[in-house]
């Protein structure tokens, strides 16, 4: 990792409590959030951002400032927990309301054109929520890009036809960013007991802040979730960066 570069962390978790379908509520991903957030700022980041409910405007709000706040040298870490569902090959996390997407794969460029090295964990490959009835007809899907906003809908039956699981970044190209999924493609990730944080965070929050590079840590993450679920659920990586980051910092070594 360069010298000069500093990890910022955006932590976004989501329990869908006051959203109207109550389908969408999830039990740990609060508390899984605040575990990521002090896993960081015990490594000892000082620009962790925990970010809670938010709807479609607070999103882009807490987006937006933390690009803003992102040096050429520094490296963005984001870790999301909550829904994210696939639709036609491409992922989406849903907003707190449950009534509007955000396009993972418009999310992403906006981090690489800005940091060194982008770093996005997703805790969100779960069953998908609209299975079941739904009170609105349909979802929105915002795709911010620079000053203009691409806004279209997807209709309740297609989002309940949507593939189990989330698929690979279309858009992840070369070495400038790494994706950790709590669960393999098509595959989705188990909650855990409620109140208790599911097998991802739990693992996740361990290693983040210990002393190692991420590439041991998401080693370890899979190989433990794994371990914990009996096989059910495998982490998954894609992409990859040119130099090793290291959260904690390097692990010491005694003077010979």
């Amino acid at each position: 990792m360069p010298a000069s570069a500093e990890v910022r962390a955006l932590v976004l978790a989501i329990s869908y409590d006051g959203a109207e379908n109550t389908e969408l509520r999830l039990a740990n991903t609060l508390v899984d959030g605040r575990a990521i957030a002090r896993s960081l700022r015990q490594a000892g980041l000082t620009d962790v951002r925990l970010v809670e409910e938010p709807d479609e405007r607070r999103w882009e709000q807490e987006l937006a400032g933390f690009i803003a706040r992102l040096a050429p040298a520094d490296i963005a870490l984001v870790y999301y927990a909550g829904h994210a569902i696939q639709v036609s090959g491409r992922n989406y996390f849903l907003t707190a309301d449950g009534t509007a997407l955000i396009d993972v794969e418009q999310v992403m460029p906006r981090l690489t054109e800005r940091a060194r090295g982008t770093v996005m964990i997703i805790d969100a490959c779960r069953n998908n929520p609209f299975q079941r009835n739904a009170p609105s007809q349909t979802v929105r899907i915002d795709r911010p890009e620079s000053d203009t906003r691409d806004i279209a809908t997807v209709s309740i039956p297609e989002l309940q036809a949507s593939h189990r699981g989330l698929s690979q970044l279309g858009n992840l190209r070369g070495l400038s960013a790494v994706v950790l999924f709590s669960t393999e493609p098509g595959n989705v990730a188990e909650d855990g007991t409620p109140g208790a944080g599911s097998p991802f965070a739990n693992v996740a929050a361990t290693e983040l802040r210990r002393r190692q590079s991420l590439d041991t840590a998401f080693r370890r993450i899979a190989v433990a979730v794994n371990r914990s679920t009996q096989g059910r659920q495998s982490p998954w990586r894609q992409g990859d960066l040119p130099f090793d980051v290291y959260v904690a910092g390097m692990q010491s070594f005694p003077v010979p």
